[in-house]
């Protein structure tokens, strides 16, 4: 079985949307680790969390399976207060726990890495530890790109290409591609970032997914009509699915349909999108032979 490491800060999320208010265990070893789950392989989690982290948060992760790993902090987890409404996101950082330094990390039991950071709790020293990695990594780079102000709140801001980690692949969203490369057209975003990583995906809402491996573009058109109150999460879904059943051996495009099929499949608040599982490989089959190679 495939072994895989998610690490980033797990959260607690105060959550508000036009159907709910709920308080949800989160962040992406949740979410990526739960999809991961479910595609059959095995997770640890190298995370922070502070000795207020509810008891029945860490049942949570235990009934799930989700091993833990040098994850005590003298600081408290880290919390937001979120707000969606009408295809909108408001993220509040409430408290920010202990960075994450990946030094300690016996990264030589596991086949994958998943960098997911959500609070800029990876710095840029950890760079160079990540870039000799000697397993297949994947980065999410919402983290690094977040910027908060006094009072918490969440904007994206500009970032240099040069000073992400070298990972296998790279996912990013239509807004951290201008913010990373400077250039507004999405398609021309991706091609420069793909000078720096072999694999990379880049998405656009629930609209269109592009893929950029060995040279070849490929297009999914994917809109899903259905209205989503709760966007929190998906794209951490999509990468779990999408990494777990690429580092199986899948086709990365069948992996990549997996991965958006799943994650645009989702109902519920918070995390308990997720921790119901339906049948989504007839979605995945319609994605797939969707695709197409435009360049």
């Amino acid at each position: 079985m495939v072994n895989i490491c998610i690490t980033g800060h797990i959260s607690i999320d105060k959550i508000t949307n036009q159907q709910n208010k709920e308080l949800s265990i989160g962040g992406p070893p949740c979410y990526a680790g739960i999809a991961s789950k479910n595609s059959k392989t095995n997770v640890s989690i190298y995370t922070k969390i502070g000795y207020d982290f509810p008891k029945k948060y860490t049942k949570w992760l235990k009934t799930n399976n989700l091993t833990t790993i040098n994850n005590i902090s003298k600081k408290n987890t880290t919390k937001f207060e979120i707000i969606e409404s009408n295809n909108n996101k408001e993220l509040k950082l409430i408290n920010k726990c202990e960075n994450i330094e990946l030094s300690e990390l016996d990264n030589n039991k596991y086949d994958g890495i998943l960098i997911s950071p959500i609070v800029n709790e990876i710095s840029k020293s950890n760079n160079n530890i990540i870039n000799n990695f000697e397993q297949k990594t994947m980065l999410d780079p919402q983290g690094y790109l977040r910027k908060f102000n006094s009072k918490g709140t969440c904007k994206l801001r500009n970032y240099n290409l040069n000073e992400l980690p070298k990972t296998d692949i790279i996912k990013v969203s239509k807004e951290e591609s201008k913010k990373i490369t400077k250039i507004e057209n999405f398609l021309e975003s991706l091609k420069k970032i793909s000078k720096h990583y072999s694999i990379v995906i880049g998405t656009n809402r629930n609209i269109t997914t592009y893929l950029i491996s060995k040279n070849k573009i490929y297009n999914i058109e994917y809109i899903k009509k259905r209205k989503l109150y709760d966007t929190i999460g998906l794209g951490d879904i999509l990468d779990g699915i999408f990494f777990s059943n690429y580092l199986k051996g899948e086709e990365i495009s069948w992996a990549l349909s997996l991965g958006i099929a799943c994650a645009s499949s989702r109902n519920g608040t918070g995390i308990k999108k997720i921790e119901i599982t339906s049948n989504y490989e007839e979605e995945a089959y319609k994605i797939y032979n969707n695709i197409k190679n435009i360049q």
